[in-house]
């Protein structure tokens, strides 16, 4: 597969929340950081500090980080690697049929949880937990299969990018909240001296709106964000079905293993996943026969 397939794996509709996201937070620094107008001396620093921080998050070192940060650790007990590595092979021997270019290996790793669940970090790594040992051989195959699609369509990996690109971001939204306390607590230092009742008044609504600026310009950018990775999850239920796993996939999205929006329209806007009726339904609608009645 050449590299013009690759990259289109990655310039998909499901991720143009996530590059609007990108696009937008980095507005907002560009915007505060450059008041004066853009220019090389003033945009290289911000863009040598953010490559940074991205070009680690994508290395192996961030994937073990958000490995350690998710507790996953490598598999020790025989019994778990009996079980679970000759599924993850059956489902990786499909995948790599169907997807010559994708990696040479899948790396499983533990986290000793109870609640049956399963997810993807960065190139080659798939996280379980220990209750979805209890679950069937084909549902297990299921849930591979669809954390494959995430590693083939590297969601994974636009994940680390993410993870690093908040770590930037984050610093300079609280960078710019402290700039906004400093001026505040002066201000009104100021206005205590002078006792100013309207230059009082006038700092706390510039401390009050300053702060809910930011806590909305957060809330707007992650709409775009979760947007995407709702449609990503699509896509690799789709992929799932592709390689033969679609019927097991949506008996376990009717087992509401994974975590879906409940209640209200703004808590399903800023989920990370669709609601598993939709699930299912998209993957009826692409052949799969299942039924629950």
């Amino acid at each position: 597969m050449d590299i013009w397939h690759r990259v289109g794996r990655i310039v998909r509709i499901s991720n143009i929340g996530t590059l609007i996201f990108f696009v937008l937070n980095i507005s907002l620094l560009l915007f505060f950081s450059c008041p004066n107008g853009l220019s090389v001396e003033s945009v290289l620093p911000i863009v040598a500090v953010y490559l940074t921080t991205v070009l680690i998050s994508v290395s192996p070192a961030g994937e073990w980080v958000l490995a350690v940060l998710a507790d996953a650790q490598e598999i020790k007990r025989k019994d778990i690697k009996i079980r679970l590595i000759p599924l993850i092979e059956v489902v990786y021997s499909k995948a790599k049929q169907y997807t010559p270019s994708m990696v040479d290996s899948i790396r499983l790793k533990i986290i000793h949880d109870d609640s049956p669940n399963a997810f993807a970090i960065g190139r080659r790594t798939i996280c379980v937990t220990d209750g979805l040992l209890n679950l069937r051989d084909d549902d297990i195959m299921a849930i591979f299969a669809h954390e494959i699609g995430h590693i083939v369509y590297r969601h994974s990996v636009i994940q680390l990018l993410i993870g690093g690109s908040n770590v930037f971001i984050a610093g300079c939204l609280l960078i710019i909240k402290i700039v906004c306390w400093m001026i505040t607590t002066i201000c009104g230092l100021f206005a205590i001296g002078t006792r100013s009742f309207l230059c009082g008044t006038l700092i706390a609504f510039f401390g009050t709106f300053s702060s809910i600026l930011i806590w909305l310009w957060t809330k707007f950018c992650m709409l775009f964000l979760m947007w995407s990775m709702r449609q990503n999850e699509f896509v690799a239920d789709e992929y799932a079905c592709k390689i033969g796993f679609g019927n097991g996939l949506a008996r376990v999205r009717d087992l509401h293993i994974c975590s879906v929006p409940k209640g209200g329209l703004l808590k399903a806007l800023y989920a990370t996943h669709p609601h598993n009726d939709d699930r299912v339904a998209r993957l009826q609608n692409l052949g799969v026969s299942y039924s629950r009645y």
